[in-house]
């Protein structure tokens, strides 16, 4: 029996790991997520070393931000077009180069705030374009029966690397140096290179001789003209954007409010992933008491008290469990929101809905991020934090009136 049709006998959540190829592809990219995810926290702190300025430090979120909101259409549409095992290994050699040219920049005390600004927008443009590829190849690697699983031990992935990196980060950052983690990062991309050269050939959905832009133009139609899709994309841009205050002024918070070093800081970072690991268990309980608009408009509200809580939070331990429940609530706004997106599109046009679903996360961050390090600028990283809890906290109340996921709420 063949490894895929011997998860197809098994629905358990690790069935789709029972095949081979899927199985690499997971572990490469479990790896490589922690990768990214350290350099996001190296990157945040090596600025602060480079400036005061809490507008640099959110940049460097925007920098990161920006190529999803800019590329993530055509993302979408190479998804579909380009012949994929290629599309990902020239993006996750891009990304190595990358995280090695600002490894040494920072080792031999050569990186300015440009590069570092600079260096984070191009390693962003490569994982952006790679990442519709990894969606659109799901499917064909698990089955539909085991995409459902395959989906969440995607997910999972994300949220495993997002509590390691950034504690992992810390560590490394306080023990060696921000460098050092650039170097990190740029070794666990091998690993997804190694793993791509085991996929299939992967035939295209769109004919090879259509314009990239009208096939950009057919997904952003088919969600523009369904108020459920369009309702929900505009949620995902209106939320992150309220909440992108957390992670673009948390070093500042860290050092500033909180008085720790960058092992103290990997821990805060850390503990937001940890939040978005534990609501993983969460959601099946808070579904069966909730419905999908309600359990959105909780996981707002919680999010705005436990970010008031951080505003007001004067030591580590106090921190902290603001953080953890900060990421939680946002695992589940995120989770609910971006699970009902997907479930009304039809498999041929995922990639583009996919890709179009990334650019209102993207935008909603990038702006967000900006924003957010202006208002610290201008009055302080508490008073930022507090009128983002006031935002998200109306816009979760709003939302549900306004724009509704589903027919049965207008």
């Amino acid at each position: 029996m063949s490894d895929k049709a011997l998860s197809e006998t098994v629905d358990g959540p690790w069935s789709p790991l029972r095949i081979a190829i899927y199985r690499s592809i997971w572990i490469a990219a479990l790896v490589s997520n922690v990768g990214t995810f350290m350099h996001i926290v190296a990157a945040g702190w090596a600025m602060t070393s480079l400036t005061d300025s809490p507008t640099l430090v959110g940049l460097v979120q925007t920098s990161w931000a920006v190529p999803g909101f800019v590329l993530a259409l055509h993302a979408g549409a190479f998804a579909d077009m380009v012949e994929r095992r290629r599309l990902i290994a020239i993006t996750q050699i891009a990304a190595l180069v990358i995280a090695v040219v600002l490894g040494v920049l920072e080792l031999t005390g050569n990186l300015s705030v440009f590069a570092l600004l600079m260096g984070t927008f191009l390693e962003s443009v490569a994982l952006t374009i790679a990442a519709p590829a990894f969606m659109a190849l799901t499917p064909q690697l698990v089955g539909q029966r085991q995409l459902p699983q395959a989906l969440g031990l995607d997910s999972a992935s994300r949220n495993i690397a997002q509590s390691v990196g950034p504690a992992l980060a810390g560590l490394i950052i306080a023990f060696a140096s921000a460098g050092a983690v650039f170097i990190l990062n740029a070794i666990t991309f091998v690993g997804i290179l190694i793993a791509v050269r085991k996929l299939p050939l992967v035939t295209s959905y769109v004919d090879n001789n259509a314009k990239i832009n009208q096939v950009i133009k057919d997904g952003i139609l088919f969600v523009v003209r369904r108020p459920q899709l369009r309702n929900i994309a505009m949620r995902m841009a209106l939320v992150l954007g309220a909440t992108a205050s957390l992670m673009s002024v948390l070093p500042i918070v860290a050092k500033e409010s909180l008085g720790v070093d960058a092992s103290g800081f990997g821990v805060l970072a850390g503990a937001v992933g940890v939040g978005s690991v534990v609501a993983v268990w969460l959601l099946p309980v808070l579904r069966k008491m909730l419905d999908a608009e309600w359990l959105a408009v909780l996981a707002c509200l919680v999010w705005a008290a436990a970010t008031v809580g951080l505003a007001q939070s004067s030591t580590l331990f106090t921190a902290l469990p603001a953080l953890l429940i900060c990421g939680a609530m946002l695992m589940v706004l995120m989770n609910v929101l971006f699970a009902t997106f997907i479930a009304q599109l039809p498999d041929h046009l995922r990639g583009r809905g996919s890709s179009i679903g990334m650019l209102m996360v993207w935008l909603g961050t990038s702006v967000g991020a900006f924003a957010w390090g202006l208002t610290a600028s201008s009055t302080s990283v508490r008073v930022a934090l507090i009128i983002s809890a006031v935002v998200t906290a109306g816009i979760g109340v709003l939302n549900r009136v306004a724009l509704p996921m589903s027919a049965e709420t207008n």
